[in-house]
């Protein structure tokens, strides 16, 4: 099974990407920036149970937090969470084989995950990993908000919390002095920093001289991924290399590239794979553990028990085949032609991440 292919086709709107030039698909067909229709959704299980055993852990920077490869990352539907009974057996899945680090949204992009998590993870929440984007909401206080996620997870401390604010303007800066004394008094283990704009990245490295946070978390995958030689990433120098000279951790998300896009890389995966069964998240997630950057975790969004299996899987194989390696490079091509259509103003964003580079669908360089 091809990685999100739960999702009937068309699912995205008219997206078919076919042997049509740019110039054909600009005016032929309709692109829409669609999230998939859960109401298709399969929770049937194709995929084999990985063999391998549990993922080893390793560090988040120099924190001494232990977590597995591959996290339970949290941008996902609302409505994905209405399926209680799959959602739940999926998360004690991944945590048997491994996973133990689970990122949790609360209000953002009105997703509300505090509390269906927290009664999932009950049976075992004192031992993973917890996550949060510290996001105040209905006139609560940081201080409110952070005891309303201790009560609903069940916990008496937050391992990982983050905020964004990079100068004294910026509506969020006040979390930053709130969150490090909420760390020194032992309820947070670790405080973190999200990256949204390549220009973020030196305002990342002034920033640590006033708040050293612990770890950042920035959108990395086979097309966004800023350094791009035509063939591979590099190594993301030099914010990366200052960075873990301090020991700072390194956790990178969308490796996918979005949920907007997935939609159209599995149909043209399903019209370039040659071989019929290359699965396109498999060769995304290969892509990571080879492209150089080596980051401490990952964190994905995971569908069904299949993508739980699948992701796993890969950390037991993770070297890239040369048909998943030709199938990326024909995908980085076709997707700078559609991904200013399907990308809707809140993640345009993740254009800045990506290779300068002019094509058509068919990976024809356009002149």
């Amino acid at each position: 099974m091809k990685r999100r292919s739960f999702i009937k086709k068309g699912a995205l709107g008219t997206i078919t990407l076919g042997t049509l030039g740019c110039s054909a698909l600009r005016t032929k067909y309709k692109l829409e920036q669609k999230l998939p229709d859960l109401s298709d959704l399969s929770f049937e299980v194709t995929m084999p149970k990985p063999s391998g055993g549990t993922m080893p852990y390793g560090e988040i920077g120099s924190t001494g937090i232990k977590v597995s490869k591959f996290a339970f990352g949290s941008h996902i539907s609302q409505s994905l969470l209405t399926y209680e009974k799959e959602r739940q057996v999926m998360i004690r899945e991944a945590y048997e084989l491994g996973i133990n680090f689970f990122d949790i949204y609360e209000k953002r992009w009105n997703i509300f995950q505090y509390e269906p998590m927290g009664r999932h993870l009950s049976p075992f929440i004192k031992d993973v990993v917890i996550s949060i984007f510290m996001d105040p909401y209905d006139g609560r206080t940081v201080e409110q908000e952070f005891e309303r996620a201790l009560k609903l997870l069940g916990r008496d401390y937050i391992d990982m919390v983050r905020t964004q604010a990079f100068s004294p303007e910026d509506s969020y800066w006040n979390h930053w002095e709130i969150l490090f004394k909420l760390k020194e008094k032992g309820y947070i283990r670790a405080v973190g920093m999200p990256l949204h704009f390549t220009e973020e990245i030196p305002k990342t490295l002034a920033l640590y001289e006033t708040y050293p946070f612990d770890y950042v978390i920035f959108p990395y995958n086979f097309y966004h991924n800023v350094i791009w030689d035509g063939r591979r990433g590099v190594n993301f120098d030099p914010m990366v290399k200052k960075l873990r000279e301090k020991g700072v951790g390194i956790i990178v998300m969308k490796p996918m590239g979005s949920d907007h896009l997935i939609r159209s890389f599995i149909n043209a995966t399903e019209k370039l794979d040659e071989t019929g069964e290359i699965s396109f998240g498999s060769a995304a997630l290969k892509y990571i553990f080879n492209s150089g950057l080596n980051p401490d975790t990952t964190l994905n969004g995971m569908y069904t028990l299949d993508h739980v299996y699948e992701n796993i899987a890969v950390y037991f194989n993770p070297l890239m085949t040369p048909e998943e390696e030709k199938l990326l490079e024909k995908l980085r091509k076709r997707t700078k032609v559609v991904e200013n259509y399907l990308l809707p103003e809140h993640y345009k964003f993740l254009r800045q991440w990506a290779p300068d580079y002019n094509g058509d669908l068919n990976g024809n360089i356009l002149t």
